[in-house]
């Protein structure tokens, strides 16, 4: 199909190209932005507004929140025979975009941050997770303390007396006795 001559595309989400030469690539692939990619629409149209004389100059929409709007969009198509073919294949255009906050997303975002929310804050890449990686195994590592502390089993104490010619435990000469159903074993 001659580029230049395709009127609309219609992209959808979690769908991949059709390709011919190269990999298929989704359809949709959210760059970044001000919004971040959390909102990617189910479905997208482009309209062919006009060729520039190098390449068609795409108009995309989308049902999207008001408080989001495209940013910077980029259609790319797979080209038949070489890579500037002027001759596409068929099904092999993906769209390349950012979304960013409408003035009013902005606003929102100035408000909701005020409480902390990070509702609109945009995505960090997958490179900045080495902080969710800490966390992760500082909390296995809480875990597996209280693992040792409390639910291992360890050898029981062993018994003190209190000079009356009796012989407890150790936690009966200090406090109350533990709740049903407690182990001793386990103070």
């Amino acid at each position: 199909v001659l580029l230049r001559e395709v009127q609309a595309l219609t992209l959808r989400r979690g769908q991949y190209t059709t390709a011919r030469r190269t990999a298929a690539v989704p359809q949709l692939q959210c760059t970044g932005g001000s919004a971040g990619c959390s909102r990617i629409p189910e479905v997208v149209q482009c309209y062919n507004k006009g060729w520039d004389g190098y390449d068609v100059q795409w108009q995309c929409k989308a049902d999207l929140e008001n408080t989001h709007r495209f940013g910077q969009i980029e259609v790319s198509c797979e080209g038949y025979d070489y890579p500037d073919d002027p001759y596409i294949l068929r099904g092999s255009c993906s769209l390349l975009f950012r979304l960013e906050l409408t003035a009013e997303g902005e606003r929102k975002a100035k408000n909701y941050g005020s409480f902390g929310s990070n509702y609109f804050q945009p995505r960090k890449d997958s490179s900045d997770s080495g902080g969710g990686a800490i966390v992760v195994i500082v909390l296995l590592a809480l875990a597996f303390g209280v693992y040792k502390l409390f639910l291992s089993n360890q050898q029981p104490q062993q018994s003190s007396g209190d000079g009356d010619g009796f012989s407890r435990p150790s936690w009966q000469s200090q406090q109350a006795p533990p709740p049903p159903g407690f182990k001793s074993s386990f103070t």
